[in-house]
């Protein structure tokens, strides 16, 4: 206390609150951390496949504008737009349905590990009670 004087019981039991309410909490503290986990390494895992999918379409871009400058005929500017697209559709399309499939794995992950908190942490919370 400011005065020197020693603290009240009842200023100790307030002290005390806190700590058993975060013990109370603890299992679904451990359960969110390893939510978060699953979802930070799922996002990850998104970024990186987008990462490296976008440098390799840059690559395909100056591979097309080297194909522009060398062309001298009608017919090479033509069939240099022409592979360019459809290589440009076929890689896009693939990509999303990848990044589709990367999402859901994510969400179904996110989903159990939520599941699997939940349960854990109820019957932690629980015992006790049963016990009694």
């Amino acid at each position: 206390m400011p005065d020197g004087s020693a603290p009240q019981a009842g200023a100790q039991n307030l002290l005390t609150i806190p700590a058993g309410v975060l013990g109370m909490w603890g299992p679904w503290l451990i359960g969110a951390a390893k939510l978060s986990a699953q979802i930070q390494q799922g996002f990850g895992t998104l970024a990186s496949e987008w990462q490296n999918f976008v440098g390799r379409r840059v690559k395909e871009d100056f591979t097309f504008m080297q194909r522009m400058i060398e062309g001298r005929t009608p017919d090479e500017f033509w069939a240099a737009h022409a592979q360019f697209w459809e290589k440009a559709i076929e890689d896009y399309s693939r990509e999303y349905l990848l990044m589709g499939r990367l999402a859901a794995g994510v969400t179904n992950k996110a989903v159990s590990a939520a599941q699997c908190a939940t349960k854990d942490a109820s019957e932690e919370m629980l015992s006790p009670l049963k016990a009694a």
